[in-house]
């Protein structure tokens, strides 16, 4: 029989309140990413189906902890108090549910993570970040399966992890378990923090803009907190009075990846913010060694931030109409040949010197382009 729990305590309407707002959250975050995208006609990618199916875990795992107030006693009153007022089968739903939940914590929180690294990959196309991002990938597919194991295999029959009446069962310390797998999961929140940071720093923009760019990125800084709470909460839960002790862990549980998943979404808005035009390509580019014409190399250092496409600044430097010219000359034993095009008589004095400087230097091509800088948004 089924039995559904009066909504009486402040333990209750906290789960549920914290449940249900997240829920809300999350999901619209999700959709508001999407819509920056159609917005600004760019393709999901797959960071966008991760984050959508991580979204999708961290609902389910809110509709359990709903499920766990209203039909298993979570916050509602000490194991003992339930079972013997409403008999043992709540407590053994509860501990059914708990089972599920932590798999949903554990696929949605890596989810979100991978989205992100894809994201990096797709950014940052670095060595250095490319390496860390496959990496902490391969950590994270490793932390997910090894926790979904140790949920699977911690009480020997699985059905002991709610019966704990079967002869011969036994269990493994859960709490440990939790503490262990919850380490592993800040390790690899710390990465993904902090993977940007040096290559955001480098951005060559307006330091106001950088800041804002560095604070989006390091949002994530907050579900590191909320893990490092999880952790100290988790240490402390006793499995004896479950439907007690568990409030504030399910809180957190749940609170963890709904807030990942939201702080994931948020660098993605920035068409939202109303510009006329937005191009979301501003990438790193690795090192390049380029020639000039003297014969001499320069070269980008690896990880240097190029502005590509970036028109969201007040100053927007444009080329002024078609006053452009090139000029090729190509010299040999026998005989010199030079093409010459411009578009107005007043490049004609400039353009001889560029010839000139060519057929010096045996084979040479010179390009002249002015620019007007102008203030407003493009």
């Amino acid at each position: 029989m089924v039995v559904t729990f009066p909504i009486e305590t402040p333990a209750q309407r906290q789960v549920l309140g914290v449940a249900i707002a997240f829920s809300i959250l999350s999901v619209v975050a999700v959709c508001l990413r999407l819509l920056a995208h159609h917005l600004a006609n760019k393709r999901w990618i797959i960071s966008d189906y991760f984050i959508i199916a991580a979204v999708i875990f961290a609902v389910g795992l809110q509709s359990i902890s709903i499920t766990g107030v209203i039909q298993a006693g979570i916050g509602y009153d000490h194991v003992k108090t339930i079972a013997a007022k409403y008999g043992p089968g709540p407590i053994a739903k509860l501990l059914q549910l708990i089972v599920p939940l932590q798999f949903l914590w554990v696929l949605s929180l890596s989810c979100t993570k991978i989205s992100i690294l894809f994201l990096y990959l797709s950014i940052f196309p670095v060595t250095w970040v490319v390496r860390i991002s496959w990496t902490t990938m391969g950590v994270i597919v490793a932390w997910t399966v090894g926790t979904i194991l140790a949920g699977c295999l911690i009480c020997r029959p699985f059905a002991y992890n709610w019966d704990q009446t079967i002869p011969g069962g036994s269990c493994g310390n859960q709490v440990t378990s939790f503490t262990v797998t919850g380490v592993i999961n800040l390790l690899t929140d710390v990465v993904v923090l902090v993977t940007p940071m040096p290559l955001l720093y480098s951005l060559q923009m307006a330091t106001y803009k950088k800041v804002t760019f560095i604070t989006i990125f390091g949002l994530g800084a907050v579900t590191c907190i909320i893990s490092i709470l999880r952790i100290s909460i988790l240490s402390t839960m006793d499995f004896a009075d479950i439907s007690y002790s568990i409030p504030l862990a399910n809180i957190f549980s749940g609170l963890e990846p709904c807030l990942a998943v939201i702080l994931a979404s948020v660098p993605m808005m920035r068409p939202l913010l109303g510009r006329s035009t937005y191009t979301p390509e501003v990438t790193v580019r690795p090192s390049k060694k380029s020639s000039s014409p003297s014969g001499r190399s320069r070269s980008t250092g690896d990880g240097e931030f190029q502005p590509l496409q970036d028109n969201s600044s007040q100053l927007c430097l444009q080329p002024v109409g078609p006053k452009h010219k090139v000029g090729v000359a190509v010299q040999n034993p026998t005989q010199t040949r030079e093409l010459r095009r411009g578009s107005e008589d007043s490049l004609e004095a400039g353009q001889s010197r560029d010839m000139d400087q060519a057929q010096k230097g045996g084979l040479g091509i010179s390009v002249k382009q002015e620019w007007a800088v102008s203030h407003g948004r493009k």
